[in-house]
């Protein structure tokens, strides 16, 4: 199943980035105008199938679908953490089931804060979301687009990819 989504991922991002490589050639723009362009068509050709705006489907599932996902990736690691415990009692499976505790509770304490955060009608949530990203891309020297790649797609797929191995690695050391 871990592989399957993996690779459903994988398949999904290289198809956003060959239709941004194609446009680069039909309009001339940018790389980066292109796949941002193909990101936020597919956002709102998405919401608008399921009767949402563009800014709410940022919202759902640029900031809630995305932290829920981490949240249950890191919440896999403490139960993996908890399982090798109880398969194996020893000191380091304790301490080791100790720091998956301590890592899902940051989990929780992180998704718990971006819901409160982003407490407010789905069109202000967008515009807090957006304006926010505007203010990193300025104290890191970069543009809006570089500050949501890096958010929404690499720290995502770091997390989540991350915990995965996280699980397979306590996993395949429990035995």
């Amino acid at each position: 199943m871990k592989k399957v989504i993996l690779i459903i991922l994988g398949l999904f991002l290289a198809l956003l980035v060959l239709v941004a490589i194609i446009g680069t050639f039909v309009t001339n723009r940018s790389f980066d105008e292109c796949f941002f362009g193909v990101c936020c068509t597919f956002l709102y050709l998405t919401g608008k199938s399921i009767g949402l705006t563009y800014k709410e489907i940022c919202v759902i599932g640029n900031i809630y679908i995305e932290s829920a996902i981490c949240l249950l990736s890191g919440l896999w690691v403490t139960w993996a953490a908890i399982k090798r415990f109880l398969f194996n009692k020893a000191i380091i499976n304790c301490v080791l089931m100790v720091f998956g505790i301590i890592y899902g509770m940051a989990y929780i304490i992180g998704e718990l804060w971006i819901c409160q955060h982003y407490a407010m009608p789905l069109d202000d949530a967008f515009d807090l979301c957006f304006h926010e990203l505007c203010h990193l891309a300025t104290d890191y020297n970069t543009t809006y687009n570089n500050v949501n790649y890096v958010i929404f797609i690499l720290l995502f797929l770091i997390v989540t990819i991350g915990n995965i191995l996280i699980v397979r690695l306590l996993d395949n050391r429990r035995k």
